[in-house]
């Protein structure tokens, strides 16, 4: 009997430091969780800092053009230069964008789709054509035509 009174004090003992161990872990697991969640929280206000930073950056440069763009200082000179080419060209693309639009003979420039479901039979009886995809708007007295 005193063998298993002694088998019974190591499993206890034994349990014992196993559940210790365990809960070390637990404890240690929980602490790591902490931390990558701090982590995580301190990289989105950093991100959200960065982000404030850059804003108020862009923000001091377009006020500077527009203050400034007739007359830049020094190293300045070149990106203003460089903002009033691309603003240029900005102005002829749409320029460019409103003729090619207007020529459509639409309103907004947008073509009028329309949708139809195709089942797998329907595609067998009827020939695709381009009539069935897209309609431009047209006068009253033009009908659209199949090529």
């Amino acid at each position: 009997m005193s063998d298993f009174n002694e088998l019974k004090g190591a499993f206890l003992n034994t349990l014992g430091t196993v559940a210790g161990k365990t809960r070390d872990f637990v404890e240690k697991a929980g602490d790591k969780a902490k931390d990558v969640a701090r982590i995580a929280k301190l990289n989105m206000e950093l991100s959200s800092e960065k982000d404030t930073i850059e804003k108020a950056y862009l923000e001091i440069g377009k006020l500077y053009y527009e203050t400034r763009k007739n007359a830049p200082d020094g190293f300045f000179v070149q990106l203003c230069d460089e903002i009033t080419l691309a603003n240029d060209n900005i102005s002829k693309v749409l320029s460019e964008l409103d003729d090619l639009k207007a020529g459509l003979g639409t309103k907004s420039g947008d073509i009028e789709v329309e949708f139809t479901e195709v089942t797998v039979d329907d595609a067998a009886e009827k020939p695709v054509v381009e009539e069935d995809f897209v309609k431009e708007a047209a006068a009253p007295s033009e009908k659209p035509t199949a090529e």
